[in-house]
C-alpha cells in the first residue's frame, strides 16, 4: 500500500505540473496587462460633509459658508476646493447688518490662481439687494471680476429687471456692470399731471 500511495501521489504531481504551470504564467501576464498608473482620478486629501465653515478677518467676520460636501485637493500641481453638491454662502464686506449671498449647485475654488466657478442656478445677492442669476458664473478675485456667456437676470432692489442672453462681465460687487444683447424692463411711478 505504501509503494501505490507513492505513485498515485506522484502521478498527481506531474499531471498538475502543467495546469500549475498555466495557471502561474497567466496569473503573470494579466498582472502585467494591467496598468494602474494611466487612472486619472483625484482622491481628495480632506472632505467636510455638513460643512459649515466661518472665515474671520482681524476679528470681524467676513465669509459665513455651508455645504453638505467640500472636497479639498491639495496633492496636486494647483490645489483646489470642489464643491460637488453645492454651497451656501453669506459674506460680508462693509456691514454685518446686510451681507452679500451666493448660491450654487456646484462649485469649485482655486485659491492659488484666485479663480472660482459656481454652476447650476447660481443666485447673487449684494448688500445692496441686487440679485444676480445665471446656470455658470466665473469670478477672478485678483481682478475682483465676475463673467459668464449664458443668460444673466439682473433683478434690482427696486424691481428693474434686465436679461443678457450672451453674458456679462461686471464688477463683484455689481457696482458696475456690461450685459450683452440684453433686454430689460424699467419701473417707473406714476406722476400726477
Amino acid at each position: 500500500m505504501f509503494s501505490f500511495y507513492t505513485f498515485s501521489r506522484n502521478f498527481l504531481r506531474k499531471r498538475l505540473l502543467p495546469v500549475y504551470f498555466f495557471l502561474f504564467v497567466f496569473a503573470c501576464n494579466q498582472a502585467e496587462d494591467l496598468d494602474l498608473s494611466t487612472r486619472n482620478e483625484e482622491i481628495p486629501s480632506r472632505s467636510l460633509i455638513n460643512a459649515h465653515v466661518i472665515f474671520k478677518d482681524s476679528g470681524f467676520l467676513k465669509i459665513d459658508l455651508r455645504s453638505p460636501l467640500i472636497e479639498e485637493f491639495a496633492m496636486t500641481d494647483s490645489p483646489y476646493t470642489k464643491f460637488p453638491k453645492g454651497l451656501e454662502m453669506d459674506f460680508y464686506n462693509k456691514s454685518i447688518d446686510s451681507p452679500g449671498y451666493l448660491r450654487a449647485n456646484w462649485a469649485v475654488m482655486n485659491d492659488m490662481k484666485g479663480w472660482y466657478e459656481g454652476r447650476g442656478d447660481v443666485l447673487v445677492i449684494n448688500e445692496k439687494g441686487d440679485t444676480l442669476k445665471t446656470q455658470k458664473l466665473f469670478w477672478n478675485k485678483n481682478e475682483r471680476r465676475v463673467f459668464t456667456q449664458d443668460t444673466v437676470y439682473i433683478i434690482s432692489k427696486s424691481g428693474d429687471s434686465l436679461q443678457a442672453n450672451n453674458g456679462l462681465e461686471a464688477k463683484d460687487d455689481l457696482s458696475e456692470y456690461s450685459l450683452f444683447n440684453n433686454r430689460g424692463m424699467k419701473l417707473y411711478e406714476e406722476e400726477k399731471f
